[in-house]
């Protein structure tokens, strides 16, 4: 039995990276794991335009968290065990604050595997994701805590680790999308290349047709080369790296507010 932490930036990150892996290890594994999701934000700004602006804010957040709350339920996994670092939806940065945030919630759940966002060779730059898996890789890798979980990164361009899953669980997936009616806009667009990018995963594992994709991290240093991509994916991380990703569109109101509190 080992304690497993999902990272998520905003309450609907986990169903395309990761929605295979969760339901395995929460509802199908024999070893009766314990599962927790950490999520930074909670979607607060999630939606697209200005006229929306009137539910941003905290009226998106209690929504977007009862839809996490309703997709957990298909693994089995009880509200208790989310945990919500309450940081502003496009606002999460890289910095001591964070840091120290992700350093006390992991001394306090000693999780035995950690899976987070990629902090750099990943398609989707969203600065949310990135300094989220760049804090929990700095806090590991610089000993802030007195063990050492296995880090494992969803949503990257260098994969060591595919989970396979069967044609049939495709149902799993519109499943969990269905719960987050805020975000269908999103979601159903991201949809549309996910089946090609489960087939391609899948093609270095053998007798599975569809896949998550992982990447390990390795810490001691005579493991540090697996770290190391091939000159392709930095080229592809430095390619996404300069596109103009989707930012949120925050109410003027809101925004000075936030930037007051911050």
């Amino acid at each position: 039995m080992a304690k497993i932490v999902f990272f998520q930036p905003h309450p609907d990150d986990l169903e395309f990276n990761c929605g295979h892996l969760i339901h395995f290890l929460s509802t199908k594994s024999v070893k009766n794991h314990i599962i927790k999701i950490a999520s930074i934000t909670k979607g607060e700004f999630g939606l697209p335009g200005f006229k929306y602006d009137k539910f941003k804010g905290d009226f998106l957040a209690k929504i977007r968290t009862k839809e996490l709350f309703s997709a957990l339920s298909i693994h089995g996994i009880s509200p208790k065990d989310v945990h919500f670092f309450g940081y502003f939806d496009g606002f999460v940065k890289f910095n001591q604050e964070l840091i120290n945030s992700i350093t006390q919630y992991l001394n306090e759940e000693k999780p035995d595997i950690i899976f987070a966002p990629e902090a750099l060779y990943s398609w989707y730059q969203h600065k949310d994701h990135v300094n989220t898996g760049k804090a929990i890789y700095y806090i590991i890798k610089n000993e802030l805590i007195d063990f050492k979980p296995k880090l494992y990164f969803y949503g990257t361009l260098f994969p060591n680790f595919r989970f396979g899953f069967k044609s049939e669980d495709f149902k799993l997936i519109d499943d969990l999308l269905l719960c987050h009616k805020t975000q269908f806009w999103l979601l159903n667009r991201l949809k549309l290349t996910y089946k090609f990018t489960v087939r391609r995963a899948a093609l270095k594992l053998s007798g599975w047709k569809y896949a998550e994709k992982y990447r390990r991290l390795y810490f001691l240093n005579k493991n540090q080369d697996k770290n190391n991509p091939p000159f392709l994916v930095k080229l592809l991380t430095h390619w996404y790296s300069s596109m103009p990703w989707f930012k949120a569109q925050y109410p003027r109101e809101l925004l000075k507010k936030i930037n007051e509190d911050i």
